[in-house]
């Protein structure tokens, strides 16, 4: 997989963009609050897909040799470029076509074309580019200072305090602050803290130097290791002590042939 960060322009909005071959075995994708445009190119454009903000793993069928491209959004970094509130896309996966039909957007149009395949590392920085231009021209700038208020509410979450306190710190109704997280992020600001936490709890764990579940549960306020555990059930649809520590080309990717400890999991789909 080859992943960068994005333009600047785009950063407010989105994390990274990346390429790879294809997928050469079965994988989960843990929740992350993130939503995900994924394109396989031999498809065309239209074959592309939307995964909205998730907060349940998605499972990805082996796929090798199909050159694939996609954009990874901040929590929050949808709405400037799909016109659907994000809480009506969250955990569904929807074609682009659907969405570019649904909201009239024109970014089909401006990738019209496609990029075709590309396996030398300058054809890769290309495409990355093409999807890149694509989205800065589809971005509503007017939303910069949303995601500013949305990056408030992530930090303080993310740094322990409650949903009342972070209301409070950015002097805005909590009622108010839940009702523009859900359309803006998918979630309302108790599940979304969760989210985060249990994302705090992945990296933790997945770390080459990872302490333990107990420490790791103690140092992220869990109420014990077994409430850690639970979380992580919820959330990942398996225990933490499942889990190798050193991840696959990012903490959220469990590559199920290499990293389950316990084995090959059971013949079936995680809930999406």
């Amino acid at each position: 997989m080859f992943r960068r960060p994005c333009l600047p322009e785009l950063r407010p909005w989105v994390s990274a963009v990346w390429w790879c071959q294809g997928a050469a075995a079965t994988e989960s994708v843990l929740p992350a609050g993130r939503a995900h445009l994924v394109l396989r190119l031999d498809g065309g454009w239209h074959a592309g897909v939307l995964h909205g903000p998730a907060s349940r793993p998605r499972l990805v069928e082996p796929v090798p040799r199909e050159p694939t491209i996609g954009v990874v959004f901040r929590p929050g970094g949808l709405r400037p470029f799909v016109g659907a509130p994000a809480d009506t896309l969250a955990d569904l996966s929807v074609p682009l076509s659907e969405l570019w039909s649904r909201d009239g957007n024109g970014l089909a149009g401006r990738l019209a074309g496609g990029p075709g395949p590309a396996d030398a590392p300058t054809g890769v920085a290309l495409l990355l580019d093409r999807i890149e231009r694509a989205l800065v021209a589809r971005a509503d700038g007017t939303s910069a200072g949303t995601a500013q208020l949305i990056g408030g509410v992530q930090r303080g979450l993310r740094q322990g305090h409650s949903v009342a306190a972070v209301a409070a710190w950015l002097a805005v109704d909590r009622r108010t602050l839940g009702a523009l997280f859900r359309r803006e992020v998918g979630f309302g600001l108790k599940r979304y803290a969760r989210l985060a936490r249990f994302e705090q709890a992945l990296r933790a764990v997945r770390a080459e130097d990872a302490p333990s579940l107990g420490l790791v549960a103690a140092q992220l306020a869990f109420a014990d290791q077994p409430h850690l555990t639970r979380e992580f059930r919820y959330f990942a649809g398996f225990a933490p002590g499942c889990l190798h520590r050193v991840p696959g080309p990012t903490p959220w990717h469990v590559v199920h042939d290499e990293t389950f400890k316990t084995g090959r999991p059971k013949p079936c789909t995680l809930t999406s």
